[in-house]
């Protein structure tokens, strides 16, 4: 069974939530104190200064591989391309392919691309190891249509793929309905899929910073990660503002208020090599406005447990 089929049967509820292991995790390499978790790999990589792509001879010969499937496709051809694909990570590999398929002409005529569209597609919807399904993914977003980003939406709804659905809708979608598509994913993701659709929501629509605001920063990674993502793109100190002038009601002012919590809890206790209250630009404005909130909304304050200690974190700030 491809991944993709056993994704689509799945009920998104707990694909989305990655309790439900891949078919190739057999294939993980793990010790016995490890366990596997869901677009942590890629996470955690391009958080560091380690050196991910591949020698260029690689890269170039998996692109000639990839040609010689895409023009002349065999079954032969394909299996001998996955388990090549199967070697690397998708991570090391997806933008200097996507790159080299464009130098050498793979995009340059309908006929090409829609070939290369054809593998993409068979390697995104019929793989059954999980590093060819991300390259077909990445490899849409030089020759697919807007409906492959729906087709492989399945899979963007676990975190292990999310990285590369989001990337690859960028490149094939317009506003408004980029927006809505990497919404959708953000709204059901909640690990390190969530915390990669975050950099790429366009945050020029206002309802789209509320959101960020309310619920963008909860994951079940570390708040830190999307704490100042939120507070920036979001406009935190302007929604505090706001919040102390009254313009929303009383439910969406309990919402908004705990993601603010969620946002200042984050940026108070950083992870290591995550920013902190220190990296927020607005960090002094932002904290002045809360403080005045609580003062002036007392109700409000009450209605989250952190408040107090978020107060004292400030201190210092003010």
């Amino acid at each position: 069974m491809s991944i993709y089929e056993f994704l689509k049967e799945k009920n998104p509820e707990d694909t989305a939530s990655g309790s439900c292991p891949l078919p190739d995790s057999g294939d993980l390499y793990l010790r016995a104190d490890e366990v596997w978790v869901p677009g942590a790999f890629e996470g955690i990589l391009l958080r560091t200064d380690m050196r991910i792509k591949q020698h260029l001879l690689i890269n170039y010969r998996i692109a000639g591989a990839v040609r010689r499937q895409a023009l002349r496709p065999s079954k032969a051809r394909l299996a001998k391309l996955e388990k090549l694909l199967s070697k690397y990570s998708a991570i090391s590999l997806a933008d200097p392919l996507c790159s080299i398929c464009v130098a050498i002409g793979l995009v340059s005529s309908s006929e090409k691309k829609e070939a290369l569209r054809r593998l993409a597609l068979d390697l995104a919807l019929h793989g059954d190891k999980r590093e060819p399904v991300k390259i077909g993914i990445a490899l849409l977003g030089i020759c697919g249509n807007p409906d492959d980003a729906e087709l492989v939406k399945p899979l963007g709804l676990h975190n292990e793929f999310t990285l590369y659905a989001a990337g690859t809708a960028v490149r094939l979608l317009e506003p408004p309905a980029r927006g809505a598509y990497l919404l959708e994913l953000a709204e059901h993701v909640h690990g390190w899929g969530k915390i990669s659709v975050l950099y790429e929501l366009d945050y020029s629509d206002p309802a789209t910073c509320l959101w960020a605001i309310k619920h963008g920063c909860e994951n079940t990674v570390g708040l830190s990660y999307l704490s100042n993502v939120c507070a920036t793109k979001g406009k935190m100190a302007d929604v505090l503002s706001e919040l102390r002038e009254g313009r929303f009601s009383t439910a969406e002012e309990r919402e908004l208020f705990h993601g603010i919590c969620d946002i200042f809890t984050g940026l108070l206790h950083p992870e290591a090599g995550n920013d902190g209250l220190s990296e927020y630009a607005d960090a002094r404005c932002a904290a002045e406005r809360f403080t005045a909130l609580c003062a002036e909304r007392p109700e409000l304050a009450a209605s989250d447990g952190r408040v107090p200690e978020i107060l004292d974190g400030l201190k210092f700030i003010l």
